[in-house]
């Protein structure tokens, strides 16, 4: 009996020991080290960075695909006002977490092709004011999103051309004199032919 009693006190030591361990170990597996790159790094290795607001969230096997919003470009050019991020979901493939519908990020996007993606470790973040105001002193003031405003066609201007008779008979009166001239030739020659018969 005692026997047996050790033997189940020795089990449940060692499987709450098994359990602690577990315990510990899991969220070091799952988690996602935190990145020791500065803003400006973070800026340097974007294509794109730009706000938006998350409008819709898909999921495919390991890749969740945002439809985002877009409302300012600080770096980049976005050909549309709507686009799709993906990431890795993953626990130590570091993609973005389940990021809010209707929630306003600042997106750092790599280009992969024609896609972008972003991650946890390329500053992908809620658009706080102040992260923004981060943003905007490495960046500028950014971009709406959208088509590039339309210019104002520009007016055509009329000038008026004053005397324009006399310009225009100016430059015909070297032509009419030559016509005068061959004309004039030619009776001359007529009345001297006529003259000899």
């Amino acid at each position: 009996m005692a026997l047996v009693s050790l033997t189940r006190r020795f089990l449940a030591a060692l499987l709450l020991a098994c359990s602690a361990v577990v315990a510990l170990a899991a969220p070091s597996l799952a988690a996602c080290p935190p990145s020791d790159r500065t803003l400006e790094q973070k800026v340097a290795a974007a294509d794109d960075v730009f706000t938006g607001v998350v409008a819709k969230r898909t999921v495919t096997g390991n890749t969740a695909t945002y439809t985002v919003d877009v409302q300012r470009i600080y770096q980049g050019e976005l050909a549309d006002e709507q686009v799709a991020v993906s990431t890795d979901t993953r626990p130590r493939a570091c993609g973005l977490p389940r990021l809010e519908h209707g929630g306003t990020y600042v997106f750092f996007a790599q280009e992969d092709g024609s896609d972008l993606t972003s991650d946890l470790r390329s500053g992908t973040a809620p658009a706080s004011a102040a992260y923004v105001a981060r943003v905007e002193s490495l960046l500028g003031a950014g971009t709406p999103a959208g088509p590039p405003a339309a210019t104002e066609p520009t007016e055509a201007a009329f000038e008026t051309v004053a005397d324009a008779p006399a310009d225009v008979l100016r430059l015909a009166a070297p032509g009419v004199a030559l016509v005068i001239v061959g004309v004039l030739g030619l009776v001359f020659v007529a009345w001297r032919g006529r003259r000899r018969a």
